[in-house]
């Protein structure tokens, strides 16, 4: 929406504000091509040392189009992705779902002990979506040895006795749900808290998508000790955080949203890196990892083509009802 897109925009003037306060000449020019024609900005995006945006894969392939050349930021949307290959002067900043999903496959591996049991847990009947079968691929790339339980809701309560000849009393039950229905994970989650209640140990693993089902009570996520890879979240706690809000609602008298934070980071990681090494900033982008703040910055080459952001950020629902940054 346009009230995305100004708040994205009023995040990289804050940010171009602070840098220009540090010491960096920053010459930056606007154009709206929101009707999907580029106009003026054929001639400015032939002559810039990075440009940000625009949002849509559409827009996007027309920029390259007129400079292929020149690095340009994809800033937002995911699905952009896939025209990293083909475009070596192209950043995808927006982490893809695949490295959240690879993120927490790697932390159930690191937090394994001998005596715990991992279980995968899917719909049955369910057609699998691509980010289920993702999940899945994630953990068997990892390596780990875990059980797979497959039910339907309607099975209801008769689901307990084979899930508990799944699981272990004497070490950490470890449960990844790969599934991205929000009636099927509140399910598993509601039967995940019956098992607590009978005394079993039981750490959730799930994708970001948990955190915006309305329907789970958030108490049970903090039973389940729910562990979260994520690309985007915001640290009220940092003191950078609380800086940058006390700014932007100084200058803009509005709350930040999501977007204003991630057009501040964009902003300010990508124009220091050119500032700092000029012409040669895109090289030492897979040496400059920088947590910002709400994303993290670890960027890829991928092969021929251009750089995908790999950063990841995990979150811990922990039994005092705190949400706490892990990494």
């Amino acid at each position: 929406s346009s009230w995305s897109n100004m708040d994205f925009y009023s995040g990289v003037l804050l940010a171009v504000n602070d840098l220009g306060q540090n010491g960096t000449d920053v010459d930056l020019r606007v154009h709206d091509i929101a009707d999907g024609k580029i106009g003026n900005a054929r001639a400015d995006i032939g002559n810039t040392d990075l440009t940000i945006g625009p949002i849509s894969v559409r827009d996007l392939n027309s920029v390259f189009s007129m400079n292929e050349s020149g690095m340009v930021i994809s800033p937002l949307d995911p699905k952009a992705e896939d025209l990293v290959p083909g475009h070596p002067g192209m950043i995808q900043a927006p982490t893809p779902h695949k490295v959240q999903y690879d993120d927490l496959a790697s932390w159930i591996k690191e937090d394994t002990s001998v005596n715990d049991k991992v279980l995968l847990i899917t719909e049955k009947g369910a057609r699998q979506t691509e980010a289920e079968m993702q999940m899945k691929s994630s953990v068997d790339s990892a390596g780990i040895a875990y059980k797979m339980f497959s039910y339907s809701i309607l099975e209801g309560r008769d689901v307990m006795a084979p899930l508990k000849n799944l699981m272990t009393k004497t070490g950490c039950n470890r449960v990844m749900i790969a599934s991205e229905s929000e009636a099927f994970v509140n399910d598993v989650v509601r039967n995940l808290n019956l098992m607590i209640h009978q005394k079993y140990e039981v750490v959730l693993y799930a994708a970001s998508k948990i955190r915006s089902f309305e329907t789970i009570e958030v108490e049970n996520l903090h039973k389940t000790n729910l562990h979260v890879s994520l690309t985007y979240y915001i640290d009220y706690d940092d003191q950078r955080v609380k800086s940058f809000l006390l700014r932007y609602r100084g200058l803009f008298n509005a709350e930040p949203s999501q977007f204003a934070f991630q057009g501040y980071d964009i902003a300010s990681y990508f124009i220091e890196m050119c500032s700092k090494y000029g012409n040669r900033w895109p090289e030492m982008l897979e040496k400059e990892e920088r947590s910002m703040l709400q994303s993290t910055f670890r960027c890829r080459k991928d092969g021929e083509g251009g750089y995908i952001n790999e950063g990841v950020r995990r979150i811990v629902y922990e039994s005092d009802w705190k949400v706490k940054k892990v990494r």
